[in-house]
């Protein structure tokens, strides 16, 4: 059955990076080599020897199937008499009891299982919606569909539960980066809004974010800071400042790169012009909202696109209930 809900990291390099010598955990028991024959030539039997997800020989998967075994290295597992067929031509009993049989789950679908299960671990434990962000222009730096916080959590309590059955004590020391008896785990601090996720009202978003949409290859300007005088007028916006002027801007010299900007209306974002070719001159200047931008000296190209995004609402962020004073 198929789920609305994901997990948040990949089950390779995610894991990797949190623990580096992960795929040895990979939840294999050996069995012990008892193997028998059967009526049949080339197929053998091994009893008692508890569930079989997959079997492996050797550290080489073999086949389940579903009817009796009739080709190398195809196999049944039975519950009701706890005990597999193996097809195997050209071998004998002392030769299979010589070789080194496992049993386990396929490795990618168990990390792949873990992962969400921690991933509904942190739905629950957070208590809040975590969004995906699926478009390339919002994912940041690390270029992924979650928050990066998101995402090393995720590694963070996956590799915990692949290694506590291997190791209890090694797998404490790991949930403990997410989750801490002291409350100082990334998952405790996410909680407490120590952190925030992008699509959360912080102090930085109610003063505007700054990202770059859109830049010439040669661009060396941008907008380098935002004042506001008090709480930005709106709820949310995407404010669209545009280049619609290039051109040089040194200090010592009268400008000739002007910009446009563009709030939204009721019919979308991006849609109302309301500075239109301003000058820019180094200082704070027009934006929107009664925020005002400063640009950076350097060269600009028409179409270059800032945006910066304003969301403010009456929560409380922080660990403390508190708010932000401006002047």
């Amino acid at each position: 059955m198929s789920s609305i809900y994901s997990a948040f990291c990949n089950n390779t390099t995610d894991l990797q990076s949190v623990v580096s010598d992960i795929d040895k955990y990979d939840r294999k028991r050996v069995l012990a080599p008892n193997f028998t024959t059967t009526d049949t030539s080339n197929l053998y039997q091994l009893n008692n020897t508890g569930f079989i997800g997959q079997l492996y020989k050797d550290g080489v998967e073999m086949t389940a199937v579903t009817d009796s075994p009739n080709a190398d290295f195809e196999y049944n597992y039975s519950s009701s008499t706890d005990s597999f067929q193996l097809f195997l031509a050209s071998s004998s009993v002392s030769a299979l009891n010589s070789a080194v049989f496992e049993s386990g789950q396929d490795w990618d679908t168990l990390k792949s299982t873990v992962c969400k299960e921690q991933a509904d671990l942190m739905r629950s434990y957070l208590d809040r919606p975590i969004y995906k962000r699926a478009n390339t222009t919002y994912q940041g730096a690390s270029e992924r569909n979650y928050d990066f916080i998101i995402v090393r959590i995720n590694a963070i309590l996956a590799c915990a539960d692949l290694v506590r059955s291997s190791d209890p004590e090694k797998a404490d020391v790991i949930e403990a980066m997410a989750i801490s008896p002291d409350g100082d785990g990334l998952l405790d601090k996410l909680k407490r809004r120590e952190y925030v996720m992008s699509n959360e009202t912080s102090f930085a978003s109610e003063k505007g974010v700054i990202q770059e949409i859109s830049l010439n290859g040669s661009t060396t300007g941008y907008v380098e800071d935002i004042k506001l005088h008090g709480p930005p007028a709106v709820d949310y916006d995407e404010v669209r400042v545009v280049i619609s002027t290039g051109g040089t801007f040194a200090l010592g010299t009268t400008s000739p790169v002007k910009y446009d900007v563009y709030v939204k209306n009721s019919e979308g974002l991006r849609m109302h012009k309301v500075v239109d070719a301003e000058q820019v001159n180094g200082d704070y200047q027009p934006l929107a909202y009664g925020a005002r931008i400063r640009f950076q000296a350097g060269v600009y190209h028409a179409s270059d696109e800032f945006s910066i995004i304003f969301q403010s609402d009456e929560l409380p962020v922080g660990t403390i209930k508190s708010g932000q004073i401006y002047r």
